[in-house]
């Protein structure tokens, strides 16, 4: 038998477990504080040391380090989501979220991987992706003058501090694909990609990376009802019309474009200055 932990990410579940091997009857009995008690019987595991395999046993001590280790070095508490054991391409992982701002769906998940010197996270990137969220946000409630809309922002790479992004400038070192939904009411297929067009020169101004999916959904369509968990499938409501995609080449010299709208798909690859020049 094995138990399954798991915790919802925005796009993918990650299944975490304790392998249950055979108990060694001889190792000695180890103490299990209330927290991790807690943790075993949630998920319908025994709560005594002398019950446990050494496998789990190990598991749920190795579980307490990590979320120990975010506990005191960020000073606020983190719930546990899940394990990964390390394995031949697998490292040790623990994922886990901060009280104060909940699951969100996954959108708030921290990731910590044990190294040969203890342990390493992400959560202090959270603060540069949801600076960039903002930012971004921001742009399009002004360039439309409205908040029917809703941006959900997945990282790829993330290689910048906050405290290193000065006058809004990313470097090109955070990297992020955005699923940006705007109602009919505000932006039509028509005008899909001058706002684009625009929205990529804000974008290359901050050097900011990554890839842009903007998709239009018809006006009777509520936005508000969309969440980090379920915006994925949208894409194929009856209430979606279309998308326009666009991002930059590795080099920063060209716009990979392609769309799907008024029932028809393009893909083009344009120079920068051709591309930014398209509306003047």
């Amino acid at each position: 038998m094995k138990k399954i932990f798991s915790v919802i990410t925005a796009a993918v579940m990650i299944s975490a477990m304790f392998s249950c091997g055979a108990k060694d009857r001889t190792k000695s009995v180890n103490n299990l504080n209330d927290w991790q008690k807690e943790v075993l019987a949630a998920e319908g595991l025994p709560t005594e040391a002398d019950e446990l395999t050494d496998s789990q046993l190990h598991s749920i001590q190795r579980i307490y380090e990590m979320i120990t280790y975010l506990n005191e070095k960020y000073d606020e508490e983190f719930i546990y989501g899940g394990y990964l054991e390390p394995a031949a391409n697998q490292t040790e992982t623990l994922y886990a979220y901060p009280r104060l701002l909940g699951a969100d769906y996954g959108r708030n998940t921290v990731t910590v991987r044990a190294t040969k010197d203890g342990f390493t996270d992400d959560y202090s990137d959270r603060s540069v992706v949801d600076y960039y969220n903002e930012l971004v946000t921001n742009f399009i409630y002004d360039y439309f003058n409205s908040d029917d809309f809703v941006v959900f922002t997945d990282v790829n790479a993330c290689d910048i501090k906050k405290s290193e992004v000065i006058d809004c400038d990313f470097q090109w070192k955070l990297g992020v694909f955005d699923s940006i939904f705007l109602s009919e009411s505000i932006c039509t297929q028509d005008d899909v990609e001058k706002f684009a067009v625009n929205f990529a020169k804000y974008l290359y101004e901050h050097k900011m990376d990554g890839m842009q999916r903007i998709n239009i959904m018809n006006s009777d369509f509520e936005i508000s009802k969309m969440t980090y968990g379920n915006f994925t499938d949208y894409y194929n409501d009856e209430h979606y019309l279309g998308y326009y995609c666009f991002a930059f080449d590795s080099l920063k010299n060209s716009v990979l474009q392609d769309d799907h709208l008024n029932e028809k798909r393009t893909q083009n690859e344009y120079k920068i200055d051709e591309y930014f020049s398209k509306y003047n």
